[in-house]
């Protein structure tokens, strides 16, 4: 039976493979108030911007960025990020996908929660949950998530939550409407090299996720505060959200990436793959048995430890020849 150590050394040295979907990246800054938020906030949205760019190879015509301010950066922002701005920017990228392409959306700024709506502040009139939602239903075919980084959020997990939808929010509910330091984790994730814990030389959103829930507890332990801000997931459609993963939370979050199912690597592209059959059908195969690694980690503690690894070495070795054989397609 395959030893401990080789399982783990094996996941981790499994290289990443381009698909066909495409990402779409909006990254949305809302009102600042204050100068020392309104650069906070802008430099954050630089950092996911910038790790969407060189570290998830997303192609800079699907990335948008939305701010309070565009002079802070005239070349990046797109416009600003009032609400009829949101909208018209939604309506352009409805016109582009595909089915089978992420949206991936970020909010990152200030929130309310007012007359039992949860908002995100932006210059001008706010967007609420509900008004999101219709924002988003045209996106029917396409795999959405959506992470808002702001405090008094919580109540977006229920709102927003369906099929093939992940939604994270940096509080529990619209009560926690202290300061939020979700979002710079959250972004540092992505920025950073400590998000990714199997090794993969890609961040799953649940590893950002994960990483940013791990760091604001540690944030509000070393400062001796009370922490005033839980995080919440939602990846299985039932509206509840939760605080850290489970065997039915988090399956869908762990094998999304910022740059869609997979990640692009080296050597392949739309073009190969579209032009291969072959190639297209070991793509799908290593994407199916990545989903099973995963759904047996989430098994792992029901299990018993002969079973777990009896399988997992069946699911890794073949997971090994699939890769093997891309990698001859690449020589």
């Amino acid at each position: 039976m395959i030893a401990r150590a080789f399982a783990v050394v094996l996941i981790s040295t499994l290289a990443a493979v381009a698909t066909a979907n495409q990402t779409y990246l909006v990254i949305i800054s809302g009102l600042g108030g204050e100068d020392r938020y309104r650069e906070r906030f802008h430099q954050w949205s630089l950092a996911m911007r910038e790790a969407a760019l060189t570290d998830a190879a997303v192609p800079e015509d699907n990335i948008f960025y939305l701010a309070e301010k565009v002079e802070l950066s005239p070349e990046l922002v797109h416009a600003k990020s009032t609400k009829d701005n949101v909208i018209a920017l939604f309506e352009k990228i409805q016109k582009k996908v595909r089915p089978g392409d992420q949206l991936y959306v970020l909010l990152i700024g200030h929130g309310s929660f007012r007359s039992e709506q949860s908002r995100f502040n932006l210059p001008g009139p706010d967007l609420t949950a509900e008004d999101f939602d219709a924002i988003l239903a045209p996106f029917g075919e396409q795999q959405i998530v959506f992470v808002n980084t702001s405090s008094a959020s919580g109540n977006f997990v229920r709102i927003l939550s369906g099929p093939n939808r992940i939604v994270a929010t940096a509080t529990k509910s619209g009560y926690e409407r202290n300061e939020s330091q979700f979002g710079k984790y959250f972004v540092e994730a992505y920025s950073g090299d400590g998000a990714d814990t199997d090794k993969n030389e890609r961040v799953s959103v649940l590893e950002a996720y994960t990483y940013a829930r791990i760091r604001v507890k540690g944030y509000y332990d070393e400062e001796n505060l009370l922490q005033t801000e839980h995080s919440m997931l939602d990846d299985n459609g039932d509206g509840e959200g939760s605080h850290e993963p489970s065997e039915n939370e988090g399956n869908l979050a762990s094998t999304a990436y910022l740059m869609g199912d997979a990640a692009v690597a080296e050597g392949f592209g739309e073009a190969d793959i579209a032009a291969d059959p072959e190639l297209a059908a070991l793509v799908e195969k290593r994407r199916e048995l990545e989903g099973r690694v995963v759904a047996l980690r989430q098994q792992k503690d029901s299990m018993p430890e002969d079973l777990y690894m009896q399988e997992l070495e069946q699911v890794l070795l073949e997971l090994a020849r699939v890769t093997a054989s891309i990698e001859e397609k690449r020589q």
